[in-house]
């Protein structure tokens, strides 16, 4: 019992420490949009992306063998001597990909017919990328050492500066998309050195080749899954800047920023759950113990879903310049995408305990494949309205795939039920009903919301109150 509360207890930290820098950068939003135009804000949003998808190319998922290995050292001394070969190596690996963009990089986005200038956008991002790989190894090593609130002290920090420097260098002096940019890179920078620093008594620099031989056949393998999950989730940004416009490309990204808030608390409500999962593996009550888990992971997602949607024209109207406003129109069809790459979290999870890791990988693949292939098709000819659906479509196929071959035998109807009852309540109250007076359109979206929440708690069987104290007790 005291293990399962330490359990408990560590990764509530965690999940702090992920959570609580993004909803500082969120707290950024409605500066960047007052002082950003749109293009502007789908620059940084695109360069980000950018970053977010190289930094799965710069480790190569060595960072998943250095968690599954560590404690398979023979002691203490082997495992600082992995940690300083694969930090060797990846150092090494990432210093000759920014050799490769600054040598090649300008050609391949002007063959690209990028509407984002290589200089100084481009190459700010690969920097900002080279920087944040300090960060990697070091951060799995602190949970591996279960020291969480280290961990999450650095990562709040971290969130703090870069939101105080990104307000200082777009407000104070006005470098607009580039001091988002600048702010990241300087960040990323400073705690290279600090996660330096605070890792150095757990490290022997060397450089094994016989080793790393070893980690690239385990490796390697699960890189095509890692790239595809985010060309399915990044790919319609970096097509909108191809076939649309900046403008564009800034209007969806801000959509996408509302929406993905569900992501932040889905992130957080899943780290609760997932020891439950993996505690529970096997055992003869795990299907009772699963689906209470499911019912509350859906709750509370709906919730979050519901409650972003309908209010979303009016948190733009209130937290953006005017020409974002329109951007609410995209925020539900994006927002499904995003429950269901939630729930495919879920099932993602029992999948990886029956040992199907390569399963995984394989749907990811399938969702990256539609995503292109659809966007490359659609884009050109629907605009923005296509990349929202197009990113949905592939994430759902990718969350009925996993449900069905995780094969559980649980009950399926409550969830297909308040999924029904939360698509309807944000269709009627986005696309159907429009009431012009701001406060009678909060006022009355309070009350379908406080309806919306008693509801879903009767079709999901949930005792929020319950929910709070703990989901599964013995």
């Amino acid at each position: 019992m005291q293990e399962s509360k330490q359990l408990v207890k560590n990764t509530t930290i965690y999940a702090l420490g992920d959570i609580i820098p993004r909803l500082l950068g969120f707290i950024s939003f409605p500066i960047l949009t007052s002082y950003l135009t749109p293009a502007d804000y789908g620059v940084v949003n695109y360069v980000n992306t950018l970053t977010t998808f190289m930094l799965v190319c710069s480790f190569l998922c060595t960072n998943t063998y250095y968690l599954v290995f560590f404690y398979r050292c023979e002691n203490e001394i082997a495992q600082k001597k992995l940690l300083g070969n694969l930090s060797t190596f990846v150092i090494g690996f990432n210093i000759l990909i920014v050799l490769f963009f600054l040598l090649f990089g300008e050609y391949l986005f002007g063959f690209y017919e990028s509407n984002i200038p290589f200089y100084p956008y481009i190459i700010i991002g690969v920097l900002t990328n080279f920087f944040a790989i300090f960060s990697i190894l070091p951060s799995a090593l602190y949970r591996l050492l279960e020291r969480p609130m280290f961990l999450t002290v650095l990562n709040v920090s971290r969130g703090l500066i870069s939101l105080v420097l990104t307000i200082v260098l777009v407000v104070c002096f006005g470098y607009s998309a580039l001091g988002v940019l600048y702010a990241n890179l300087v960040v990323n920078a400073v705690y290279a050195v600090v996660f330096l620093y605070t890792t150095r008594n757990y490290i022997i620099w060397n450089f094994n080749i016989k080793q790393l031989k070893t980690v690239l056949i385990f490796s390697l393998p699960l890189v095509p899954g890692s790239l595809a999950y985010y060309v399915t989730t990044i790919s319609d940004r970096v097509l909108i800047d191809k076939y649309l416009n900046l403008n564009d490309l800034g209007i969806y990204s801000t959509a996408a920023t509302l929406a993905l808030i569900l992501n932040v608390f889905s992130y957080g409500a899943y780290k609760a759950f997932e020891p439950f999962i993996f505690k529970s593996w096997g055992g003869e009550n795990f299907l009772n113990i699963f689906e209470k888990i499911r019912n509350n992971f859906v709750y509370i997602l709906l919730l979050g879903a519901v409650s972003l949607s309908i209010f979303s024209k009016e948190f733009f109207q209130v937290m953006s310049g005017v020409k974002f406003h329109g951007a609410y129109f995209y925020v539900p069809m994006i927002i499904i995408g995003v429950y269901c790459s939630s729930i495919k979290m879920l099932y993602g999870t029992v999948v990886t305990a029956k040992g199907k890791t390569k399963v995984n990988s394989l749907i990811s693949i399938i969702g990256a494949v539609i995503s292109i292939v659809l966007n490359v098709q659609l884009l050109p000819r629907f605009g923005l309205i296509s990349a929202a659906l197009v990113s949905s479509l592939a994430l759902t196929t990718e969350c009925l795939i996993l449900i069905w071959y995780a094969k559980l035998e649980i009950e399926r109807i409550r969830p297909v039920l308040g999924f029904i009852l939360g698509v309807l309540t944000i269709f009627l109250f986005v696309y159907l009903i429009d009431i012009d007076n701001f406060f009678a359109s909060i006022f009355i979206k309070i009350i379908v919301l406080s309806s919306t929440v008693f509801l879903l708690s009767k079709i999901l069987a949930v005792n929020p109150f319950k929910m709070i104290k703990g989901l599964v007790k013995k």
